[in-house]
């Protein structure tokens, strides 16, 4: 028997699909659907049928040549019940020769005016597959694009500050970065947490409603922050305050989801160090790197002007604005574990010499773990 030859993207392909990243959708809403970048070799193979149809999206990539075989076992997948997209359609070329079976079309916008964008949308009237604009950067484009018959988005236009003009960071923000100030010291003391959490009534509430849910399991109800120490220990006590205070942080005006995705980058992060793949500073320490990645949004003030109250060292506040350091590295794989984005997770693992099962494997773990969460937070 000939071993079947794999090549370093059908690798990361699989190390992205067969890990778990559709599982991990399943534990958190079925509803929401999930795009894997397939080669033809893998589409070919039956690869995608290792995944659910019912959240499963093959991407078809746009180098691919559309012949019989392949043409063929599309159409048997999407028999079985799976969708099938065009990425980075340009309106050109081979592309073209799919648009019958695709179900979703991807257009790349980044990079491009809106006469380009127009264009491509054009060659795509008549067609009933749905429209996708992805990489959109702003929110401004959109009402364009929705004018072009455009259905759905993908981008960090989200992930980005509303409004950035003459705003500042309110007292009740700053007292919060005190708090996660104090609560990086590994040696705070017990009686100085119970005095700077009973300072703030709200986080007081949350933190022991949060205790009480049945997730912790504990038998007596939990009625002071003295009680949840003894309980808990400072330090695990430490843990769940620095997600009580972040949510704070958000603000009742943001989507819930940008909290979730916090969360989630701030426990992959934590669960590399864990297992030995990050070694450049603590567990507790990534977590909060990973989790106060996206302030700059919850705030909607320039990151720039909140760096001096975050409570890291200037080598990981490098990592927010330095895109070549190391901690920005870091920052790049989680938001390609976001994405789905097989080749980069591919790439980025072996630039900083982590294994992509264990990455994959933590996501797993992370998204679920997040999701669980972040509703009993909010």
């Amino acid at each position: 028997m000939k071993n079947a030859e794999i090549s370093d993207q059908d690798l990361a392909t699989l190390s992205v699909a067969s890990c778990g990243f559709i599982r991990s959708q399943e534990l958190s809403d079925q509803s929401k659907k999930i795009c894997i970048n397939f080669t033809e070799k893998l589409i070919l193979q039956g690869a995608p049928r290792g995944l659910p149809p019912t959240v499963t999206v093959i991407e078809v990539l746009e180098d691919i040549t559309p012949t019989d075989e392949l043409v063929s076992t599309l159409i048997e997948l999407k028999q079985d019940g799976y969708l099938v997209a065009i990425d980075d359609y340009e309106g050109k070329g081979l592309q073209k020769e799919f648009l019958d079976l695709a179900d979703i079309v991807k257009v790349d916008i980044l990079g491009k005016d809106l006469d380009q964008i127009k264009a491509i949308f054009s060659s795509l009237e008549g067609n009933r597959s749905i429209k996708l604009a992805e990489k959109v950067d702003n929110k401004e484009i959109i009402a364009h694009l929705e004018k072009l018959g455009c259905e759905l988005f993908q981008g960090y236009f989200f992930a980005k500050p509303e409004t950035l003009v003459g705003r500042s960071l309110r007292s009740t923000e700053v007292s919060k970065f005190r708090i996660l100030q104090a609560l990086s010291n590994p040696s705070f003391p017990p009686q100085e947490m119970t005095e700077i959490i009973e300072a703030d009534p709200g986080i007081t509430y949350r933190l022991l409603r949060l205790l009480n849910t049945p997730a912790f399991g504990f038998s007596m109800k939990i009625t002071s922050i003295r009680h949840a120490i003894i309980l808990l220990g400072s330090k695990r006590l430490s843990y769940w305050l620095r997600m009580i205070v972040t949510s704070d942080l958000m603000g009742k005006n943001k989507t819930p989801e940008l909290y979730r995705l916090a969360l989630n980058r701030g426990r992959i992060l934590e669960e590399l160090c864990e297992n030995g793949q990050i070694q450049l500073a603590s567990s507790e320490t990534m977590f909060l790197f990973g989790m106060l990645s996206l302030i700059e949004a919850m705030l909607g003030i320039p990151l720039v002007n909140i760096l001096e109250e975050l409570p890291l060292s200037d080598e990981l506040k490098a990592g927010y604005l330095d895109k070549d350091s190391k901690y920005s590295k870091y920052l790049d794989l989680v938001s390609a574990v976001e994405n789905v984005h097989a080749s980069k997770i591919e790439s980025l693992c072996r630039e900083l010499t982590i294994d992509p099962g264990t990455v994959a494997s933590a996501s797993i773990r992370s998204m679920a773990w997040a999701t669980s969460l972040f509703r009993q937070i909010l």
